[in-house]
């Protein structure tokens, strides 16, 4: 009986660790390095594809209006933001979990400034709702300032379909623009 009890609990021992398994990406992993920045919520660290927590961006090619009501990208408002910001700091990155896309969706800090805060607080990225509403309060704030996309009318992000991220492709997209 006590063997049957021992291998019972080490069945549930091993039932929850799997439980916690969130697939290629462990909640432990974490990677270090400077980003390369593939959109205003997706960078590459340490050769993954790293998609930031809690925050969704436009997408590249999205536009949407301003204060004046004019068109402008703020899709590639958002990376050129992001990207200005990091310059060549080190962040690293905690990874949560794998998203469909193959992005490691990860909380990002530069020294101790967290990213995801950083891009919702400036208005360049909206906190995702549900489970992942953890910047709502950074969001909260770029609205009653109307900082970026919340000083005209854009298109919710967070819904937005993306395109599936692999080595090749992200290597090729995470070139830096010249202008």
């Amino acid at each position: 009986m006590r063997r049957t009890g021992f291998l019972g609990l080490s069945i549930i021992v091993l039932a929850a660790a799997g439980a916690r398994d969130i697939g290629p990406a462990q909640a432990s992993e974490s990677v270090s390095g400077r980003a390369r920045i593939l959109s205003g919520d997706t960078l590459v660290v340490g050769g993954r594809v790293i998609g930031l927590y809690g925050v969704a961006a436009p997408g590249l090619k999205q536009t949407c209006l301003n204060a004046k009501g004019q068109n402008y990208a703020c899709g590639a408002h958002a990376a050129k933001a992001l990207a200005a910001h990091l310059k060549d700091a080190t962040i690293t990155c905690q990874i949560h979990e794998t998203d469909r896309y193959g992005r490691a969706l990860s909380v990002c800090h530069r020294d101790k400034e967290d990213l995801s805060a950083w891009m919702a607080e400036k208005g360049y990225a909206m906190a995702e709702r549900g489970g992942k509403a953890a910047y709502v309060g950074a969001e909260t704030v770029a609205w009653g300032k109307r900082l970026g996309l919340w000083a005209g009318s854009f298109e919710d992000p967070t819904g937005r379909p993306r395109t599936s991220y692999s080595k090749a492709s992200a290597v090729a997209d995470a070139q830096p623009e010249t202008h």
